[in-house]
């Protein structure tokens, strides 16, 4: 599919209903109230002068303390909070290049899989909605996107011959051979299958008493291939590519997810979790499909495997305009579900495969099904969710109002997609009431000093926690945790102090979602000033606005439409005013960016 380069118009409309503030408005902009005022005391607790972290977790882990601070700058954050995680990512960096971690500011030793790497890297794609003009970031994303792509000859981690990468533990370094030892000796002599199996070289390796040997086999077997897990390095070349929009981006991103899906089709629809140096699957392991790095065995075999499938189809997805890469995604979720069992009237799905079969039932976690749907809009994949709402032992209504660690934020998708399908009508002040608690109770962890949780004892005091937020303003869901570019279909830009986000006073919240239009509700509780804003289709302009229709609140006449042809949208709203608008859209029909709307919004006059 080509896609549309050419400069878009930026449509203007004023609104002129007042009406009572929702309560969801004010506790909206209270909760980022909140959020601004306990960034000084993490900031004063856990970081030195310099930015970098008194007090040290993993690698991935202190990058994930400062995660959400530039997407949270980006929905309406402060200026502050942007220079703050930009000083920090900067100093965490240069702390462990002194530990010997990290060469050219990217990791390239420890946990140097594709896991850990996409874990950490998230915040830094996040710093593509909030300073995409910062020349030193788009530098690095380019660099970073070049140790994967086969341009550099010192991390030559990607061979384009076969369309693999040549081991699961890259980085700057390039593909390590040898991390048998250091690393995955833990993972199978002491706890069997934690990371991978050497089935069926090794059938027992829990009875083998000479490590060595089960080290050197790892090594031949296992960092010799490409694993599945591979596929989240997509997030950081998408990153290169909304920055720069050059091709060569786009096309290595479809070649080597091409590459997966046709090992996928040739698997007979099951995603295989190994791909040999000729990028044939099992080959180095009689053609065994599983038993990979982070594959079918790993404890975490779902759960993992489902976020590599979700970051790769959405950004071939996003960079192609092509929905048919979602397939990817969606043969693994219909992979489980037509081997799914019913117990005690709950859907199970097998998370494992080993060589007596399927095994390890549990419940299917909805947000991976979740995603699939805010990509596609269809009623196919709706109806998965259906599926699995019927099946589930929860309540989808229900808010959890005390998550742990920020990965577990994606356990209030199901709530939003409960009220994104009509079934949910107080979600907005329950995800706002429960955000606003977990923020007070990461302040008290800071205050009070005693909290402790091993490696992420900092991470999980970080009161900027802006996942509600993202999912009531853009309809997005919890953007995928491993390499996982944030997916939302409205975004905002405050035209008055020329900068991502809400204005200030400004609440927005997204009411519904279609293959064709975006309901969304506005909302100015400044009682004297109007404010001005650009709406954008999609979070990098990838779709494109064909109308706004606008309804007042109890109004029973039709609404205002006005016709529209371009990504953004220019809104007026008076003091104390709130509108509520109908947005039609085509999806996937435009090159996606960071850019943001100045050039289109100077065609305005007066604007």
């Amino acid at each position: 599919m080509s896609l549309n380069q050419d400069a878009d118009c930026c449509g203007h409309i004023a609104t002129r209903c007042h009406q009572a503030v929702p309560e969801w408005a004010a506790k909206q902009r209270a909760l980022i109230d909140r959020i601004e005022n306990a960034v000084p005391l993490f900031l004063a607790q856990h970081t030195l002068a310099g930015g970098g972290l008194r007090r040290h977790g993993k690698l991935d882990d202190d990058y994930e303390c400062f995660k959400d601070w530039p997407l949270f700058y980006a929905i309406g954050g402060s200026e502050e909070v942007l220079a703050a995680s930009l000083k920090s990512w900067e100093a965490i960096t240069r702390q462990w290049t002194e530990k010997g971690c990290m060469q050219r500011e990217f990791i390239s030793s420890g946990h140097a899989d594709m896991l850990h790497i996409s874990e950490g890297y998230v915040g830094f794609q996040y710093f593509g909605l909030a300073a995409p003009e910062n020349g030193q970031i788009i530098d690095r994303a380019c660099r970073f996107a070049a140790f994967y792509t086969g341009e550099d000859p010192q991390a030559p981690n990607y061979d384009p011959k076969h369309r693999v990468m040549r081991s699961p533990f890259t980085g700057s370094a390039g593909p390590a051979r040898q991390v048998g030892g250091a690393f995955a000796l833990p993972g199978i002599l002491e706890s069997p299958f934690l990371w991978a199996s050497l089935y069926p070289l090794v059938k027992y390796p829990e009875d083998e008493d000479n490590p060595q040997e089960i080290s050197d086999i790892f090594d031949r077997l296992i960092t010799r291939s490409d694993c599945v897990m591979n596929l989240a390095v997509t997030g950081l070349v998408t990153n290169a590519y909304l920055y720069t929009g050059e091709e060569k981006y786009r096309r290595w991103i479809l070649e080597y997810v091409e590459k997966w899906m046709e090992a996928t089709a040739a698997n007979g629809g099951l995603v295989p979790d190994n791909l040999g140096p000729s990028g044939r699957v099992g080959e180095h392991r009689e053609g065994q499909w599983w038993g990979g790095f982070f594959g079918w065995q790993c404890i975490y075999a779902v759960e993992m495997i489902s976020k590599a499938l979700t970051t790769a189809a959405e950004c071939a997805c996003l960079v192609s305009g092509d929905q048919a890469y979602l397939d990817l995604l969606r043969s693994f979720v219909d992979a489980l579900l037509d081997r799914s069992v019913e117990r005690d009237g709950v859907l199970l799905v097998p998370h494992r495969v080993g060589p007596e079969g399927w095994y390890d039932y549990q419940p299917l976690d909805p947000s991976i099904a979740g995603h699939l749907w805010h990509n596609s809009l269809s009623g196919e994949d709706w109806a998965r969710l259906e599926r699995l709402r019927d099946g589930s032992d929860s309540a989808w209504n229900h808010v959890h109002k005390d998550v742990g660690h920020a990965n577990e934020q994606r356990l209030n998708d199901a709530p939003h997609l409960s009220w994104l399908g009509g079934a949910n009508p107080d979600w907005p002040t329950h995800i706002l009431d429960a955000d606003s608690a977990m923020v007070e109770r990461n302040v008290k962890r800071i205050r009070e000093g005693t909290y402790e949780k091993g490696s992420q004892t900092v991470l999980d005091q970080s009161p900027v926690l802006p996942t509600g937020l993202a999912q009531m303003t853009m309809g997005a869901p919890y953007t995928c945790f491993n390499g996982g570019l944030l997916r939302g279909h409205v975004r905002y830009f405050d035209v008055e102090r020329a900068r991502p986000g809400l204005p200030l006073d400004v609440a927005a919240l997204v009411e519904s979602v279609g293959a064709g239009s975006v309901g969304l509700h506005l909302v100015n509780l400044n009682e004297v000033k109007t404010r001005k804003l650009v709406l954008q289709a999609g979070s990098y302009g990838e779709h494109s606005f064909t109308c706004v229709s606008i309804r007042r609140q109890g109004d029973t006449a039709a609404p205002q439409t006005h016709v529209v042809d371009g990504r953004y949208v220019a809104v007026d709203l008076p003091p104390a005013s709130a509108a509520k608008l109908e947005l039609g859209t085509n999806r996937f029909v435009k090159r996606p960016t960071y850019e943001f709307p100045w050039r289109a919004v100077a065609q305005i006059q007066g604007f």
